[in-house]
């Protein structure tokens, strides 16, 4: 425990400019699309505005299809490619510990911190935007961002694989499976797409999630 609390430590000091960029960003997107919807049932009054919602599938905010994944590859390369830098992985993975336990702390503090940013803007986004439209169209938008939400999760996790991956031709080889199965996330955006495929998303996200440790140990066995 007391290994974990200094590795979390350690990867807090090296993250914690950009978590805080991330977080700015994610308030600023739920502030918007609490505006916008406003404006539209200021404009377009509120029977048309949820009718678009409820039947037309229209996203509450679409700018989270972007954000949530982008975030989730971009906290992996904060975090892993200063590792990579002079091999400085190689001495984190010599701590007296196992190395599935080294590599764990540092995914779990990865995917620890995005699980928290995610739920707290859909949190709050749900509190802003229930105060003008109803339950249902909530209900939507959350099954619609769950998977936006599972891509920048799974993100993550398929780009700490790629940039520990110490070579190259199977680095191309990661990144084109990672982007084949992130695809998946996104075959719809209707909300509601995903209700019967949860057990395949889950699949996709333990994948990123266990990934990492196949080349975490060719990095450590000295693979060019």
């Amino acid at each position: 425990m007391n290994l974990f609390k200094a590795l979390s430590y350690k990867e807090w000091v090296k993250t914690r400019k950009f978590v805080f960029v991330v977080l700015l960003l994610l308030a600023a997107v739920t502030v918007y699309a609490y505006i916008d919807v406003t404006y539209s049932i200021r404009v377009n009054e509120a029977v048309n505005v949820w009718y678009g919602f409820i039947f037309q599938g229209m996203s509450v905010s679409g700018l989270m299809m972007y954000l949530m994944p982008l975030s989730g590859i971009a906290m992996a390369i904060v975090q892993f490619v200063p590792e990579m830098t002079n091999k400085r992985l190689k001495l984190t993975l010599h701590l007296p510990a196992s190395e599935t336990r080294l590599v764990s702390a540092m995914l779990l503090f990865g995917y620890g911190v995005l699980l928290v940013l995610y739920l707290a803007s859909m949190g709050l986004l749900s509190l802003l935007v229930g105060r003008i439209l109803p339950a249902e169209v909530i209900c939507m938008m959350i099954s619609q961002l769950l998977p936006w939400a599972m891509a920048g999760l799974a993100g993550y996790g398929f780009t700490v694989w790629i940039c520990v991956e110490p070579s190259w031709k199977q680095r191309l080889f990661n990144m084109l499976i990672s982007l084949g199965l992130l695809a998946v996330f996104f075959v719809s955006l209707y909300p509601g797409t995903y209700s019967g495929f949860v057990w395949g998303m889950m699949l996709i996200l333990i994948s990123s999630f266990v990934f990492p440790f196949y080349s975490c140990v060719r990095f450590k066995q000295g693979i060019q």
